[in-house]
Formats: C-alpha cells, structure tokens, sequence
C-alpha cells in the first residue's frame, strides 16, 4: 500500500512431512482472508479525506442555513438562529479539521475569523465615532463604514472556504503520520502452512515479511 512501506513478502510452496496433513493448513482463501484482515486493523485509525471535507463543508452550510432560516421566520427563535449561524460561520469549517485530528489548525481558523470580526468592528466603531454612519443620509463616514464591512464579510468568507477546501489536507497529513509510525515498528515475519487445490491439495508454507 502507498502507506507503507513494504520490503519484502516471500511465499514459498514446498512439501511438508507426512506427518503433517491437509487438515492442519489453512486454506488459501482463508489465508489471504486473514492478511486482508490483518491490512483492515492497520488502516482503521486512518481519516477519509472526502469525510473531512463533507464534515467541514455541513458543519458549516447546515447551521448557516438553518440560523438564516429561523431568524426570518415569523415564529422562529431568532436567539437559537443567531447562534446557528454564529456557529457555521466561525466553528463549521474547522468540523473536518478536529475529525482529522488537527485542533491547532482548526483553531487558529477559528481564531483568524474572530480576529477578522474584531477588527472589522472596531474599524467600523472608530469611523462612526464622530456621529456620522446615518444608514439613510449621504455622509462619507457611512460610505468608509460600508467599505469596511464589506471588506470585513469577504475575508471572513474566504477564510472559510480556505478551511473547508484544506480539510483534505489534514486528513492527509494525519494519515501520514500514522503511516509512518507504523513503519517504525518492530520488523514482523508471520509464516502459517497453507494448502494449495491447484497443485493437487499439496501442503506448502506462506511467509510475509513486514520491515
């Protein structure tokens, strides 16, 4: 597998004692059963990047959707919709980044968006300061506060597709990680007798050689 590094897998077909008869050999199919099996247990902490960027992307549009939804509907909360969204819009993208295990990552886009809301806020609070920013009239401070707010949604929005179209990634990097641990282990030989029909049900040895 791409994951690991295999360096060697040796079978060799030869006659047994007499002693030893077909009954105590496993079948081929069997045998290559339990390898899969073997490959299965090594591969089930791995992430799916595609889950990682499913996650991500409904973490983010679900509750966006659903808070837009009941804020603007008559007999909605519109408390639980506020925070809906608030969720989606700061918390969704980093969904995929916390299933592949990578918390800082997933908080510092947290945190990037926060900070980008702060300091859109206190640019707009500073420019409306002096009185101005009347949501009907014509003055330049409400025009700068505009400016700034647009600004402000643009780079919150592209921080959260950068999220969501980087949870892959983490995924990938978790995945390599634990690829290579798993090649600092410990070499492993595993040998079991196998029967092989082709060959007239004569008894033989299979060995896999794991570095």
């Amino acid at each position: 597998m791409k994951t690991r590094q295999i360096l060697g897998s040796l079978a060799v077909l030869g006659a047994f004692s007499a002693s030893i008869g077909p009954g105590t050999a496993c079948p081929q199919d069997a045998m290559l059963a339990s390898a899969v099996a073997d490959e299965a247990r090594e591969i089930a902490g791995m992430k799916s990047e595609s889950t990682a960027t499913l996650l991500s992307f409904a973490g983010t549009a679900i509750p966006i959707t659903l808070g837009m939804v009941l804020s603007s509907s008559d007999g909605g909360d519109s408390t639980a919709g506020l925070l809906l969204f608030t969720y989606g819009m700061y918390f969704g993208p980093a969904t995929g980044y916390w299933y592949a295990g990578a918390s800082g990552a997933a908080w510092k886009g947290v945190g990037t968006r926060v900070g980008i809301t702060l300091a859109g806020s206190l640019a707009m609070t500073a420019i409306c300061s002096g009185g101005g920013c009347d949501l009907f009239g014509d003055d330049d401070a409400m025009a700068a506060a505009g400016v700034v707010g647009l600004v402000t949604l643009a780079a919150t929005a592209y921080s959260m597709i950068h999220d969501i179209a980087g949870a892959d990634n983490q995924a990938r990097s978790y995945n390599a990680e634990l690829a290579a641990s798993h090649e600092q282990e410990s070499p492993r030989l595993t040998i079991a007798p196998v029967l092989s029909p082709a060959d007239g049900g004569t008894v033989g040895v299979f060995g896999r050689l794991r570095m």
